[in-house]
C-alpha cells in the first residue's frame, strides 16, 4: 500500500513538473512619454523581451524610472499575448525638466551680486543633465556641467564639469586685512557605475588652479603680491539608495559617502584628506504627509 502511494505521488509530481511552464516577456512597450525616449526606458530596464516575467524585476524598474528627474510617476501593466507570453507596458508621467536658476545676494563690501543659470535634466530625451551658469560677484565667473548616468546601459555613465570662479576675498594677515582677487579654474571628469538600483559609486579626478592677486589693504615684504597653485583632487562617492517616490512624496533611506584627497604643487601647502557622510530618511505619513530627516 505504501509503495502504491509513493508511485502515485511520483506520477503527480512528474506531470506537474511537465506542465509547469515559466511565463516570458514578448516585448516592453512604453506609453505616456513625450520627451523621454522609449528606447532609453528600455535601455535602462532590467526587464527585456525574451526574459522570464518577474514582478520583482518590474517593480525595481519602476523605482529606477521614478528616480529620474524627467519622470513624475511611473507604473507597469502586464497583458496576456499568447501561451506563456506577455507584453509589459511601462506608463510614464513626465516632469518639466528645464530649470532656470537665479540667486541674488551682496558681496563682502555690500555690492550687488547674482548668479543666473539654466539646466536641462532630460537632454536628448536620455536623462542627460546639461547646463551652466554665469555669476557676477565683482568679477565674472561661469561654469558648464554635463552628467549622463546611463550611457550604454543602466550601470555605466560619466560626468564632466568645468568652472572658472573669480571673487574678491579678504586675507587675514598679522599686519591687518588685505583683499585679493581669487580665481579657481577647474576641470573635472567622473566615472559613474551602478552595481544595481540600490548601490552606486562615482570616482574621478579634478585638476584645478588657484590664483591670488593682491588688490588693496595691509601688506608687507613677506606677503606675496601674487600666488599661483596647481592642485589635483581625487574624489570617490558611494551611494546606498532605497528611496521610492510617489509623485512628490518619498519613502525610504539614502546614504551618500564622499571622500576627497587633495595634492598641491606648492610644497609649502600640505596635502589633505576630507570625508563626510550624508544620511537622509523619509517616511510617508498618510496620503499627503511626509517625514524627512537629514544628518
Amino acid at each position: 500500500m505504501l509503495k502504491k502511494g509513493l508511485l502515485f505521488l511520483f506520477i503527480i509530481t512528474f506531470f506537474a513538473a511537465g506542465y509547469a511552464q515559466e511565463n516570458y516577456i514578448v516585448a516592453i512597450k512604453v506609453q505616456g512619454n513625450t520627451r523621454l525616449k522609449s528606447s532609453f526606458v528600455r535601455l535602462i530596464s532590467d526587464a527585456k523581451g525574451g526574459k522570464v516575467l518577474d514582478s520583482t524585476v518590474l517593480e525595481q524598474d519602476i523605482i529606477r524610472l521614478k528616480r529620474l528627474p524627467a519622470v513624475s510617476h511611473a507604473y507597469y501593466q502586464v497583458f496576456y499575448s499568447s501561451e506563456n507570453q506577455y507584453t509589459v507596458f511601462y506608463g510614464i508621467e513626465e516632469n518639466f525638466t528645464i530649470n532656470p536658476q537665479l540667486n541674488i545676494y551682496t558681496t563682502n563690501d555690500d555690492e550687488f551680486a547674482y548668479r543666473a543659470g539654466l539646466y536641462e535634466f532630460n537632454t536628448l530625451g536620455r536623462n542627460i543633465a546639461f547646463g551652466g551658469f554665469y555669476q557676477r560677484d565683482i568679477f565674472d565667473s561661469f561654469g558648464i556641467n554635463i552628467r549622463a548616468p546611463f550611457v550604454f546601459n543602466n550601470k555605466i555613465g560619466f560626468a564632466l564639469n568645468f568652472q572658472s570662479l573669480t571673487t574678491q576675498e579678504p586675507v587675514f594677515l598679522e599686519e591687518g586685512i588685505a583683499d585679493y582677487k581669487y580665481n579657481n579654474t577647474s576641470y573635472e571628469i567622473l566615472g559613474l557605475y551602478a552595481f544595481n538600483f540600490r548601490h552606486r559609486i562615482e570616482t574621478g579626478v579634478t585638476l584645478f588652479k588657484e590664483e591670488y592677486e593682491y588688490l588693496f589693504g595691509a601688506t608687507s615684504e613677506q606677503v606675496p603680491q601674487e600666488l599661483v597653485v596647481d592642485k589635483l583632487l581625487f574624489k570617490g562617492v558611494y551611494e546606498y539608495d532605497t528611496l521610492d517616490y510617489y509623485y512628490q512624496y518619498i519613502n525610504g533611506f539614502k546614504s551618500t559617502f564622499n571622500i576627497q584627497y587633495v595634492i598641491a604643487s606648492n610644497e609649502t601647502l600640505p596635502d589633505f584628506l576630507i570625508w563626510w557622510n550624508d544620511f537622509q530618511y523619509f517616511l510617508r505619513i498618510g496620503d499627503k504627509g511626509n517625514w524627512a530627516n537629514r544628518l
